[in-house]
């Protein structure tokens, strides 16, 4: 069906919930390239979470957050007939001129946008005034200055002419979603959509990382607040806790660290049980404890830039005699989440969304639930003493918009290659289930705990993990 004739239009409308596309000027170029289509379908989106007003700087932030989105559906779907672009409509011509509707990189180019927020934004007609949130995400993904994307040349400038850098696309639609989906409101203006960004960079990265700075960069480069330091670079080790072996049992320990700055990591270390090493590429520590006795080890890593990092613990060696140091313990790091992401590395699910309450506390670990193909990840390293008997518990919560028994969209639960559990959208249920896993068959091993969704493309499964242990008796 073809609405109207020669309708050089696109809408949403709330009242239906319905999208109307024309064909465009001449009927020659319909209002359904990626973007357009994108962009209508996003508005949808905006009504049924923040729900922007379409009027004054909210509606500024309503038009601007679809071009985004459409801007986001534009790149995934990586046509080459449509290449991805920070230009909006390219492919509609509604002027019959050639040009873009809209322009990411210096909004002003459509000659009615403005580049920068000022006092009197709020009078512009919503497309005009989304000119500096749309400026905003394109220094936030991509930086300032000049650079060539998939064939065209942007230049974006900023208000200050202090330069930004990008974090990247990905990373920036992540942001900009959670900002409108768990701390913007009908009357956000642009004061407000910094907050909410900085807030969703901080639940998703924390505040000290270099996303919750170049957030802050982004909107100082449309003249809305002040730059925020980037974090100093350096080298950050996971301290793995204390360790326990058993004489004459082969271990292996998996050292984590992460760098501010590119290029490999070198890894070494002191006061290792006799019969260990760590190998200097990779920061596996491997081998077979020889002497029984209770070791200081420091583990130290080295950057590209020479920058290093350091963490101490203690590693006990017992006779093979000796019961392992097998006491009742639990051995995961903060199992309720509670205290974030520390102990865990994870792909940004864990937070206190109120969309998905926890079985216990506040924060959970929220997988999937994007509705498109997507993995979600959430590890942490343990060793598990010998001679031990080992138990796996976790709370998992799944819903779904999936229907039938078809697995979908799964959760897979590994400790290092042993596959645990596996579970799906055909096991959704209200509420909270208890699940217990034995893993007695990994006593004296190192491993790492992971939980890892994927989702395919279509509808969403949410898996939500909370108030794990991992218990020995």
């Amino acid at each position: 069906m073809h609405y109207g004739n020669a309708y050089a239009n696109a809408y949403w409308d709330d009242s239906c919930f319905c999208m109307t596309y024309g064909d465009g000027t001449g009927n020659n170029d319909p209002l359904t390239s990626l973007d357009v289509a994108g962009h209508e379908m996003s508005h949808g989106v905006i009504s049924n979470t923040a729900g922007l007003n379409y009027s004054g700087e909210s509606g500024g932030l309503n038009e601007a957050t679809s071009d985004i989105f459409g801007t986001g559906v534009e790149f995934y779907a990586n046509n080459s007939s449509d290449p991805g672009d920070y230009l909006i409509g390219e492919k509609v011509d509604i002027n019959g001129t050639g040009a873009p509707l809209r322009y990411m990189d210096k909004p002003s180019k459509d000659g009615n946008s403005a580049d920068y927020w000022s006092s009197s934004l709020g009078n512009l007609d919503v497309h005009y005034s989304s000119g500096p949130a749309n400026h905003m995400f394109y220094l936030l993904a991509e930086g300032s200055g000049t650079k060539t994307i998939n064939g065209v040349t942007y230049t974006s400038p900023t208000s200050d002419g202090v330069a930004v850098t990008g974090l990247g696309r990905d990373a920036a639609l992540k942001i900009w979603y959670k900002a409108l989906t768990s701390y913007m409101t009908s009357s956000t203006n642009y004061a407000g959509a910094r907050t909410a960004a900085l807030n969703a960079a901080a639940a998703l990265y924390g505040t000290n990382s270099a996303q919750y700075a170049a957030v802050g960069n982004a909107f100082a480069g449309i003249n809305v607040g002040s730059h925020i330091t980037p974090p100093s670079s350096g080298v950050t080790v996971t301290n793995p806790g204390s360790q326990s072996s058993t004489a004459g049992t082969a271990v292996s320990l998996q050292v984590q660290a992460t760098s501010t700055n590119s290029g490999s990591l070198t890894y070494s270390a002191s006061g290792l049980p006799t019969g260990l090493a760590i190998n200097a590429s990779t920061g596996l520590i491997s081998g077979t404890p020889t002497a029984a006795g209770t070791y200081s080890t420091t583990v130290t890593v080295k950057d590209s830039a020479a920058a290093t990092g350091t963490t101490t613990f203690t590693w006990t060696v017992s006779t093979s005699g000796g019961g392992g140091g097998c006491t009742s313990t639990q051995l995961l790091a903060n199992p309720g989440f509670e205290s974030g992401d520390t102990g865990w590395t994870d792909s940004g699910v864990i937070d206190n969304d109120t969309r998905e309450p926890a079985h216990g506390g506040s924060w959970t670990a929220w997988l999937n639930g994007w509705g498109s193909a997507h993995t979600d990840t959430l590890s942490q390293p343990v060793t598990i003493p010998a001679g031990c008997k080992a138990t796996l518990t976790f709370y998992l919560h799944i819903d779904t918009t999936e229907s039938g028994s078809t697995a979908y969209d799964k959760l897979t639960v590994t400790a290092g290659s042993k596959t645990l559990a596996t579970y799906s959208n055909a096991n959704a249920a209200s509420g909270y289930a208890l699940k217990t896993v034995d893993l007695s068959s990994l006593a004296g091993q190192t491993v790492t705990l992971k939980f890892t969704g994927v989702e395919d493309a279509y509808l969403a499964t949410d898996f939500v993990v909370d108030d794990t242990a991992l218990t020995t008796s």
